[in-house]
């Protein structure tokens, strides 16, 4: 599973020159058109439903786009992402997590025999919390047939 060396050290080049370019021409809208730039963060907040949170705040996270922080997690996540590949049908990645009582496992550790896995990513966004409710409802409603799981994703911008 995964590229050949020599292909994945060529994409990994490829990568780190498409986030840098990225994060630079961000930045440089950001500072010249602030406000341009910020109705198109809220826009794509939108259609997540972030911006339907009762407690979203804008301030807290729109200055952390474009930031030293920002480019090394979006580089790391796709650099990842380079390796990580599956089959349409196939199983998911066996990939490492931690447990909340800091024990490392894999995702497969998780599988009961048969019984589906439900893998449901995210972080503490205010879109992921927002929905949040949602999904403990598909737990309630659907535990007697398959299993879910919670994998907490390392956020893309600074915490205050």
């Amino acid at each position: 599973m995964g590229l050949p060396q020599s292909g994945l050290w060529v994409k990994k080049l490829w990568v780190l020159l498409e986030v840098a370019v990225h994060v630079v021409v961000g930045k440089v809208l950001l500072i010249l058109f602030p406000d341009r730039v910020k109705r198109n963060i809220l826009a794509m907040g939108e259609k997540t439903g972030m911006t339907r949170n009762p407690h979203f705040s804008h301030d807290n996270w729109i200055p952390t786009f474009f930031s030293t922080q920002y480019f090394w997690f979006v580089l790391k996540v796709r650099w990842q992402r380079l390796e990580d590949t599956t089959e349409l049908g196939g199983l998911a990645p066996n990939c490492p997590v931690v447990r909340l009582s800091g024990q490392r496992c894999n995702i497969w550790d998780f599988m009961q025999g048969n019984r589906p896995l439900v893998l449901n990513f995210g972080s503490c966004t205010p879109s992921f919390m927002f929905k949040f409710d949602q999904f403990k409802r598909l737990i309630e409603d659907f535990s007697s047939i398959a299993d879910f799981l919670i994998i907490y994703i390392e956020e893309a911008h600074a915490s205050g």
